[in-house]
């Protein structure tokens, strides 16, 4: 993807234009920046989503969605990558063997994985770590050689918390060799990162992140021949992943405009090149963005090996508060990461290049903090 010169940040859209306050760009973990063409299709003549029209829409996103991560199928869903967890959990709970669990903590998200786990009852074991310490998969590897045979591990392939891109290709070869499945949190990962989902049992999705879409769909990737042991009745009838995996169109009420927007944003993903040009892109992006913070004095949380392009989680300079530091940005024409309470309570911001974020903004906002 050719690199961009600066331009201006993009103008608010809205019943009433403010030509003299342009919108501050965005350069959020999500929501994020969105392009013309998803912005165009969100904004289409509403269809019924049991219209004979609507049906090839959804059909196409989905297995666009399925072809990107390299999954059998994805099953959607309304809601964020959250409620995608819960399907999952419930998924989990609904399996004979759903005491055999281990779950990976390397930050706040993997944190909200093990509530989940917990709040369904699954009682899993537990492997932690500090922030910005990717997975250790050899110590993962011996806690998988203790589990029973048939068990799961459930980890974040991105912690976006503290910015690492955990290895998940890796993950893989370790349960597979231990005869356990793995189940993965990609909700931060999909379409910022090659996310290949062979061999994994079950993986989160959503919209709102680097997919570049609007919030509001949750995806959830798997097979439904693997999940055919489970019993449908154990399962809550909105989270049953078997039966949404397995159906053709929707199961209930979908609103159009979401899934027009998502198979707007999936066109430049539809093809091998079009996604590489896209890795490509948010891999420069990330370089640009971390080398020219590092030259400015900030430490990214995550080492250059272990970071994921996608999001740099640093702290502020020395006596300026996260809140102080986002305000800041923000005045000068950027919005970036600090409000969430696990950022705030650390001292912790983030700049993120998930959506339609170019060259220009990332130098833009470096020449703004070069300035102090």
């Amino acid at each position: 993807m050719k690199a961009e010169t600066a331009t201006a940040p993009p103008v608010l859209r809205g019943a009433t234009r403010v030509t003299s306050a342009p919108a501050a760009a965005c350069l959020l973990p999500g929501p994020v920046a969105l392009a013309p063409a998803v912005e165009a299709a969100f904004r289409a003549p509403v269809v019924y989503h049991r219209a004979d029209e609507f049906l090839p829409l959804f059909e196409r996103s989905r297995a666009r969605l399925a072809a990107l991560a390299n999954a059998p199928r994805a099953a959607l869903f309304v809601g964020s990558g959250t409620l995608a967890n819960e399907a999952v959990a419930a998924t989990l709970v609904a399996d004979p063997r759903r005491a055999d669990g281990l779950v990976l903590v390397n930050g706040e998200f993997g944190g909200r994985l093990l509530k989940q786990a917990r709040r369904w009852g699954l009682n899993p074991r537990v492997l932690a770590w500090d922030w910005g310490r990717p997975w250790p998969l050899g110590e993962v590897e011996a806690a998988l050689r203790d589990l029973p045979a048939g068990g799961w591990v459930w980890g974040a392939h991105h912690e976006t918390s503290a910015g690492v891109l955990n290895d998940l290709p890796g993950l893989v070869d370790a349960a597979t060799r231990h005869g356990q499945r793995v189940v993965v949190d990609c909700v931060s990962s999909l379409a910022a990162v090659p996310v290949n989902l062979s061999g994994v049992y079950l993986a989160s999705g959503a919209s709102g992140k680097a997919v570049g879409s609007y919030p509001g769909l949750a995806f959830v990737f798997g097979d439904p021949a693997e999940l055919a042991h489970l019993d449908p009745e154990a399962i809550p009838t909105y989270l049953d992943v078997p039966t949404t995996l397995a159906a053709t169109g929707p199961r209930f009420t979908v609103p159009s405009p979401l899934v027009a927007a998502l198979d707007a944003a999936l066109d430049p993903l539809a093809t091998q090149a079009g996604r590489a040009a896209r890795f490509r892109h948010v891999a420069a992006l990330g370089t640009r963005l971390r080398d020219g913070l590092k030259s400015l004095g900030f430490a990214p949380m995550a080492a250059d090996a272990d970071a994921c392009p996608a999001v740099v989680t640093f702290a502020p300079p020395a006596g300026e508060s996260a809140a102080a530091f986002v305000a800041r940005c923000h005045r000068g024409g950027y919005q970036i990461a600090g409000q969430s309470g696990y950022l705030a309570e650390r001292g912790l911001v983030q700049v993120a290049v998930m959506g339609a974020v170019t060259r220009g903004h990332v130098d833009g906002l470096l020449g703004l903090l070069a300035k102090r």
